[in-house]
């Protein structure tokens, strides 16, 4: 009798337990996280609001400089979640410009929404100006000499000798097309309608907005020099004296008096008595013997004139011997 075969069984394959999911916590986490966001990003109510971006220049050659005003400001608007667009106030964003590879000529900045970076859920709407445009150019040093300008007349009879500016240039860098020919600064008119005297005085420099900007408003020292003017006059009747060494000699000038023509300040041009006073006639007749003399007149200016001429520059001298009267013998004596 044959035997038949044994029914082969298949193996039986035991199922593991359920276990829970590896890293469950962080994915729970990040599932908050998601939902959290989307609340905030599409729950939450979206508005508009304009706020301004500093354009920020970086990198740029140290031998170049920009030489136009452009807007140094964008006026973006964004729009996203309420809570998003307030925290915006206490970010620091701002429109970057690398020039690291600029060349002197035009340069065209264009600002789309991809030139600022804003946080996630914030939309950039517009952007005012959507270009700016630099002109970049050579940076060079010049020094420009400053004249001095003046206003008003003098007071009559005071004139300027001179106004010495301190400094006398001013060293300035900026672009080459502003400076290239650019060569004298002058002052604001200095005002001379009441200076009797010299002063210094500190002024500013009338300067055009190019060079203001580069600049600012600098302030020289001007050093004024007040004269006064001299005129030329005739001083008469100015006494002569004599000098003699013998006290026992009489004598009799003619003339006694004299004329002087003589540069004096014009203050004083018209006080005839006080003009007598700067000047000294004298005839020195040393150990001369009674006679007449025909002698020569020294005139000496007592303060700081210009004599021209003298009138007359001789006179006659008579020299008289004096006879000593006897003494008289007083009674009782």
């Amino acid at each position: 009798m044959e035997k038949t075969p044994e029914k082969q069984t298949a193996p039986i394959i035991k199922k593991p337990g359920w276990k829970w999911p590896k890293n469950l916590i962080l994915k729970l986490i990040s599932l908050c996280f998601a939902l959290f966001l989307w609340y905030f990003v599409v729950g939450e109510d979206k508005i508009d609001r304009t706020i301004f971006v500093p354009l920020e220049i970086v990198n740029l050659p140290e031998d170049l400089v920009i030489a136009n005003q452009f807007k140094r400001e964008l006026e973006v608007t964004v729009n996203g979640p309420r809570s998003l667009i307030k925290s915006l106030d206490r970010r620091t964003i701002t429109r970057s410009v690398d020039l690291s590879d600029a060349l002197p000529g035009t340069r065209v900045v264009k600002n789309d929404t991809d030139s600022m970076s804003f946080p996630r859920g914030v939309r950039i709407m517009r952007v005012q100006p959507t270009h700016v445009i630099l002109l970049l150019d050579k940076l060079i040093s010049k020094s420009l000499r400053i004249k001095a300008t003046t206003s008003g007349n003098m007071p009559e009879g005071y004139t300027v000798t001179s106004i010495v500016l301190e400094p006398p240039a001013i060293t300035v860098t900026g672009p080459q097309k502003i400076l290239e020919d650019q060569n004298l600064l002058t002052t604001n008119p200095i005002d001379l309608s009441f200076l009797t005297k010299s002063t210094i005085i500190n002024v500013g420099l009338n300067l055009d907005d190019d060079i203001a900007a580069l600049i600012g408003d600098p302030i020289v020292t001007a050093n004024i020099t007040i004269n006064e003017k001299l005129v030329e006059k005739i001083i008469n009747d100015i006494p002569i004296h004599l000098n003699h060494t013998n006290p026992n000699i009489a004598f009799h000038l003619k003339p006694e008096k004299l004329m002087v023509q003589a540069i004096v300040p014009y203050s004083l041009a018209n006080d005839k008595e006080k003009l007598k006073t700067f000047f000294e006639a004298v005839v020195n007749a040393g150990a001369l013997p009674p006679g007449t003399h025909k002698l020569k007149v020294k005139v000496t200016p007592t303060r700081a004139v210009t004599i021209k001429a003298i009138k007359p520059e001789m006179i006659i001298v008579e020299l008289m011997a004096v006879t000593k009267q006897p003494e008289q013998k007083i009674k009782g004596k």
